[in-house]
């Protein structure tokens, strides 16, 4: 007994300083309005991006079946090439569109969210407005005097390297426009204008400066060019949050945010997401060049190959001789194989329960090891296209990977290795439950005698 009140001491302990030490901050940093917006801008960026993954997964089909392939199939290959051959103008036009001018949809949409922020503290400024204001903003640092004929589009405005350029200058154009705004330096109409008339010549002076001032720092300053410095900047702050030693805190910092109650994903993420949306573009291109991936551990990486599924949990359940169990795990099962992990969580629970801490936490620390050495060695195939994140896990690698069965099958291996990480743990909870569950029934016995 003394030792069994030890370690729930301990647990109480470990969640008292994640509750109050460790999770106030970064959720202060997550409610920080720049990343709200971000994260607001992302969430609907995601479908393009989807999209444009697939259209890049099309293209590389034939890939699947060439010669010194898995496969090995070079007829199937030619023929698959030969149809793709037909349609590949549009599928490239939809890469184009989606992935390489994807700061072009962040600016203007992260412009838009903020400014939207601003609105309901003001209700002068205008989000249309500031989406508009960004993206001039973001043209303006662009040397179209470069252009060809051909309107080759220059390298720094393209695909994930120009994000970062895209989210600072919304950010900025948008508070040069909230100050004139909070100022009251605008131009003011009699009161019988109509709203919109009067909006208009609100945002005048706002955007007339916004656009002057882009204009000359962007392209008046002899022998430096804003857009290339950003870039150059952030890609190392990118190089550092793809490091797998930073990915793996981040993950590890998730697992024990979801174990206390908090939405680990949406803390962690509202911090790291710029950073794997970075990871995730270049990775697509450097796919879609047929190069190596930049990028080897990025969120898609952890999501396919070890954030997984609670689905073996789930199977757990269903297979228990605890009638509280079975009957959660049939209802959460088909939810499970779609990443639904909610009912489980708190169902079972995983949350706060001390005999899951260990599983939850350094179980899937363990798998995070495992799989990245698979990955560094060259036998689990890097992930580089996003894939709605509702597809069930195994799935979710093959698509992702670029239809490679080996990623396929690690992730099936990675479900069947967290199976047995949970199976000692959830049986002495079972032994537990079924214990309680016997002792009910012999009270309920000995009432109805």
């Amino acid at each position: 007994m003394g030792t069994e009140t030890k370690k729930i001491t301990l647990l109480e302990r470990l969640t008292d300083f994640i509750e109050n030490k460790l999770a106030p901050p970064l959720i202060r940093i997550s409610q920080v309005r720049y990343l709200q917006t971000l994260q607001r801008t992302f969430m609907v960026m995601m479908p393009y991006m989807i999209l444009g993954a697939t259209a890049t997964l099309i293209l590389n089909l034939g890939g699947l079946f060439a010669e010194g392939t898995g496969l090995n199939m070079p007829e199937v290959a030619d023929m698959i090439n030969a149809v793709i051959a037909n349609i590949q103008p549009a599928l490239l036009q939809i890469v184009f569109v989606s992935i390489n001018l994807m700061a072009f949809l962040c600016v203007v949409l992260n412009s838009y969210f903020l400014g939207d922020y601003y609105k309901d503290k003001d209700s002068q400024i205008s989000p249309i407005v500031c989406g508009i204001v960004g993206l001039i903003s973001f043209l303006s640092f662009i040397d179209f005097t470069t252009l060809s004929e051909n309107f080759d589009w220059p390298s720094y405005i393209l695909g994930a390297p120009s994000l970062f350029s895209a989210i600072i200058l919304s950010i900025v154009s948008v508070e040069i426009y909230r100050w004139f705004i909070a100022r009251k330096i605008t131009i003011k109409m009699p009161a019988g204008v109509p709203p919109m008339v009067a909006d208009a010549f609100t945002s005048i002076i706002p955007v007339s400066v916004i656009v002057i001032l882009s204009a000359f720092v962007g392209r008046n300053i002899p022998n430096i060019h804003f857009l290339t410095l950003i870039n150059d900047a952030s890609s190392h702050l990118v190089v550092g949050g793809s490091h797998p030693i930073a990915q793996f805190i981040a993950f590890v910092l998730d697992r024990i945010f979801w174990f206390v109650g908090l939405h680990g994903s949406n803390i962690v993420g509202s911090i790291m997401t710029p950073i794997w949306e970075t990871m995730m573009g270049q990775n697509l291109a450097d796919f879609m060049a047929g190069q190596d991936i930049t990028y080897l551990f990025s969120s898609l990486w952890i999501n396919s190959y070890v954030r997984l599924s609670v689905f073996p949990i789930a199977v757990l359940l269903v297979i228990s001789k605890v009638k509280r169990f079975k009957v959660l795990g049939k209802l959460s099962i088909a939810g499970s194989i779609f990443n639904i992990a909610e009912p489980i969580m708190y169902g079972l629970p995983i949350v706060l329960n001390p005999l899951m801490f260990v599983p939850w936490v350094l179980g899937f620390a363990v798998l995070f090891i495992f799989n990245a050495i698979l990955t560094v060695i060259g036998i689990a195939p890097p992930i580089v296209a996003n894939v709605v994140w509702t597809m069930p896990v195994p799935l979710m690698a093959f698509i992702g990977s670029g239809f490679n069965f080996v990623a396929l099958l690690i992730s099936i291996m990675n479900m069947i290795i967290l199976f047995f990480i949970f199976l000692p743990f959830f049986k002495v909870m079972e032994r537990q439950e079924l214990a309680i569950q016997k002792a009910n029934e012999e009270e309920m016995f000995i009432e109805n005698e």
